[in-house]
């Protein structure tokens, strides 16, 4: 599970969802998390604590 930063704006062409620019969404697949970023539309946000 990952959570990506959207930065352009994107229809899903599995789901036919539109997505725009700086929306953040949660995706399970791995194998769709790296199609995303590599067609270069989204960017893996890095979760950090802060203890």
């Amino acid at each position: 599970m990952a959570k990506l930063k959207i930065v352009k704006n994107m229809i899903d062409k599995n789901t036919n969802i539109p997505y725009r620019k700086d929306m953040l969404i949660t995706v399970v697949d791995a194998k769709r998390v790296k199609e995303l970023i590599d067609a270069g539309v989204a960017v893996e946000i890095k979760e950090t604590s802060k203890n």
